[in-house]
Parts: C-alpha cells; sequence; structure tokens
C-alpha cells in the first residue's frame, strides 16, 4: 500500500512495456498485484474494475485497453490511473 492504496497492474505475458513497469514498481519498492489478462481468473478481476476505468484509459483501434495498466484502489474504489511507463512514473516521482 503506498499513498493509502493498494495498486494492481493488468498486463499480459510477452509485453516489454509490463516488464518495464514492473521493474520500475520494484526499484521504488511499490507493493502491487499482478493481473494477467489472458488468465480467466485475473480477467474476472479485471472484470470487476472494469466500469470504473472505461472511459478514462487509452484503448487501441481493436477497442482493447492498452497495457500495462496499474490501477490504485481505496476501498474498492479506482482512485488512479496509469499506461505505460510514463504515466507510472508520474504517480511516483
Amino acid at each position: 500500500m503506498v499513498n493509502g492504496l493498494n495498486y494492481e497492474l493488468y498486463t499480459v505475458p510477452k509485453c516489454d512495456g509490463c516488464e518495464v513497469v514492473k521493474s520500475y514498481l520494484n526499484e521504488k519498492k511499490v507493493s502491487y498485484g499482478v493481473f494477467d489478462l489472458r488468465n480467466p481468473e485475473d480477467k474476472k478481476v479485471f472484470g470487476k474494475i472494469y466500469s470504473q476505468v472505461d472511459g478514462k484509459v487509452k484503448k487501441n483501434v481493436q477497442n482493447q485497453t492498452i497495457l500495462p495498466l496499474l490501477v490504485g484502489i481505496k476501498d474498492s474504489k479506482v482512485e488512479q490511473i496509469a499506461q505505460g511507463i510514463d504515466e507510472v512514473k508520474n504517480l511516483f516521482n
């Protein structure tokens, strides 16, 4: 927990940007859960917060959420959203 928030990182396998964000978060000693959106159980977790992030996140031409996606959650409410290393760095600098 950082800044009173629990962080969740949504990723997919073989995602270079996801690995960069993981390394950065580890370097900054930010605790976070990792959710692989190719895993059905992890996809269910994302489904629970999707209504809170839809319309606030960048999507590709196939209308898929661009990953990695880091969300900061407090009391089941999404308080922060960051996509990609630059946005993640802005949260922790």
